[in-house]
């Protein structure tokens, strides 16, 4: 680690993400779907992500929101040249990163009042002092009305790992190589202990939930450093947040993960029963976390939170528009929640996915064919946007955007997706003008992505000749379920058949939200 880092993990890069919770559509409709007056998210309005990493984030909400003043900070300059760099290919012209810590952001003059503050992988990574001088900032440069989103890991739920992060933390200390090899050293001598009976450090499953997870191993390693080593860590309670950001006179008025913001979805008839004799307010969202074992928050806050009523809020709600993100196929009622699981009723959800895979909808069009199908029961608009969003089964389009096309998105897409064109990366992330937001394209999907949108003919033959040509010339295998896959035909069979789903399933989608 480097003295300018203050402990922060800065010899190994955050891995680069799109989180969709940070958007301003996203943001505007929690706001609404809790009863409160969103915050300004038309043309012209501010945007500021603190901690912004690699900039994917912010780079996104700039090219799909060609109107809009973004602003993103960063104290690693790794970070903010590649994400200028990113924004430099994709010709943005409305996004300005800026290398600065927390402390001198606050020295600065010259950065308008925002509409929207976001951080994520912040707050509960930094000091005490770093979160005074994110208050103070918000204090200073926050609109009345405006909204900062805080996500951050949370107590009572990190209990368990406190052993483990501790030892991983002070262990690295004295360990050789990078901070992403250094935390396996680390893991490896927690699983050592456990083996031989240490009992606080939980069992093999803990360990296993820590170390096991999606896409290649390096990249977990890069992921656990920055989760595990930075030498401030500290999960919150929610009461301590709220205290704090109280000083800027913010306060909370719900979750960004939406299915959150429903009591009967979040919360077992028991817990309900519980709450009922705590008044509403910061003790009331900590209980909680107590009773759900929540261990990481997505807060919502406001700077002076109006509530609407619910026929205002309904108005509001119905020029929203939902998209439907998963295939019709993948479409489900059975979904997981905060309680367990939970069933939609067919005779409403089903009609509203059959509508959905046609294309975009607005959330009136949605509650009426709910009430055509069966009136007794049919779901709100708030229901249906907040199960629908917070499943990520759909995602939000606001009042009119419908049609809505970004010459500096599509820019930013060819970039995004080359790079996995080429093979150099796994994934990449598009932006999306019509919902003000964008979604992450696995391998394939991007590699499709990217063949049409630089000329080649969206036809199952072109585009896998495409590809193919890009293997070959990358040099890297094609693999199966762990096989390498070496026979020319079959090697044309397997593309060609995730082409024809990405043909099918996706590029409408794609088209339809403006991203091609």
């Amino acid at each position: 680690m480097n003295e300018w880092a203050s402990g922060y993990v800065s010899d190994v890069e955050y891995l680069p993400g799109l989180y969709v919770d940070q958007t301003p559509a996203h943001i505007a409709l929690a706001c609404l779907v809790n009863g409160f007056a969103p915050p300004e998210t038309g043309a012209g309005h501010t945007y500021c992500e603190l901690g912004c990493g690699q900039g994917v984030t912010a780079n996104i909400i700039a090219a799909s929101n060609p109107d809009a003043q973004v602003v993103a900070i960063d104290f690693n300059p790794a970070h903010i040249a590649r994400a200028r760099a990113a924004a430099k290919a994709a010709k943005l012209e409305n996004i300005q990163f800026l290398e600065l810590s927390f402390e001198e952001m606050n020295a600065r003059d010259d950065l308008p009042d925002f509409d929207l503050v976001t951080m994520h992988g912040v707050w509960s990574w930094i000091s005490d002092e770093g979160r005074r001088h994110i208050t103070h900032f918000l204090n200073r440069r926050l609109k009345p009305g405006g909204a900062a989103l805080v996500t951050y890991n949370a107590m009572p739920g990190w209990t368990a790992l406190l052993p483990v992060q501790k030892l991983l933390a002070e262990s690295a200390q004295f360990m050789q190589g990078r901070s992403d090899e250094r935390v396996m050293q680390g893991l490896a001598l927690v699983e050592a202990l456990q083996k031989a009976g240490a009992g606080t450090l939980g069992d093999a499953k803990l360990l296993s939930s820590i170390r096991d997870g999606k896409g290649a191993e390096s990249d977990r390693a890069v992921y656990l450093a920055h989760e595990y080593l930075n030498s401030e860590w500290k999960p919150l309670y929610h009461i301590d947040t709220a205290r704090l950001l109280a000083d800027a006179k913010l306060r909370y008025v719900g979750a960004t993960g939406l299915l959150q913001n429903f009591p009967d979805l979040s919360l077992r008839p028991e817990h309900r029963e519980a709450l009922e004799r705590v008044p509403a307010g910061p003790l009331r969202e900590t209980l909680k976390d107590y009773l759900v074992t929540r261990a990481f928050r997505r807060d919502l806050f406001v700077r002076g939170p109006r509530t609407v009523p619910d026929a205002v809020r309904d108005r509001e709600l119905a020029g929203y528009g939902l998209a439907l993100m998963v295939p019709r196929s993948e479409a489900r009622t059975k979904i997981d929640v905060p309680a367990g699981t939970a069933e939609l009723p067919k005779a409403h959800y089903e009609p509203i996915f059959d509508a959905l895979a046609q294309g975009p909808r607005t959330l009136a069009d949605l509650h009426a064919i709910a009430m055509g199908a069966k009136p007794e029961g049919a779901p709100s608009m708030v229901e249906i946007a907040g199960v629908l969003v917070g499943t990520a089964q759909a995602t939000p389009i606001p009042p009119g955007a419908f049609g809505r096309t970004s010459a500096a998105a599509q820019l930013f897409n060819i970039a995004s997706t080359q790079e996995v064109a080429e093979q150099r990366t796994a994934t990449a992330s598009i932006s999306l003008p019509v919902t003000g937001s964008g979604m992450t394209l696995q391998t394939m999907e991007a590699s499709v992505f990217h063949a049409v949108a630089t000329g080649t003919p969206p036809e199952p033959g072109p585009v896998t000749d495409v590809i193919i040509r890009r293997l070959k010339a990358a040099g890297i295998p094609l693999r199966l379920e762990n096989r390498v896959i070496t026979e020319p035909s079959e090697q044309r069979a397997v593309v060609a058949e995730s082409v024809e789903w990405c043909l099918k399933e996706r590029m409408g989608l794609w088209t339809s939200l403006g991203a091609l």
